[in-house]
């Protein structure tokens, strides 16, 4: 793993971090190369995972919408992968921000394969779960 590409994975990172401190889809959907066509999105909170860009923006726009403010947004424990022009990330989040005016917290565990696209990093696949109870 060269110090640059790790360098741009940690920017992808970011982006994810402020587009969701922010609630910003638009800065969110771009992180994702939306020429794959066989994205894929598994939120912690729906029963059946996301396929396809269609899917991804729509859910983006949904929850920008449905999250009245955004507090905060923090990462840690930060894993990166480098496997040519593949690589996965896992880290862990918190989320603090507000629906229909009342506090919401989220905390979870993310993996991303993300893939060089044109140049650049971007999103394939995300897969986000509940951290476990003991």
């Amino acid at each position: 793993m060269s110090v640059q590409q790790h360098q741009e994975i940690a920017a992808v990172i970011e982006q994810y971090r402020r587009g969701f401190a922010s609630m910003d889809a638009e800065e969110l959907q771009a992180l994702w190369d939306q020429e794959y066509d066989r994205i894929i999105y598994i939120a912690q909170e729906l029963a059946h995972p996301l396929r396809g860009w269609v899917e991804v923006e729509r859910y983006y726009r949904r929850i920008a919408g449905f999250i009245e403010r955004a507090a905060t947004m923090q990462v840690r424990d930060v894993s990166v992968d480098i496997f040519g022009a593949v690589a996965s990330v896992f880290l862990s989040f918190h989320f603090e921000g507000e629906i229909k005016g009342q506090p919401h917290i989220a905390d979870g565990r993310v993996t991303f394969v993300l893939h060089v696209a044109n140049g650049t990093w971007k999103i394939i696949h995300y897969h986000e779960s509940r951290p476990g109870e003991f």
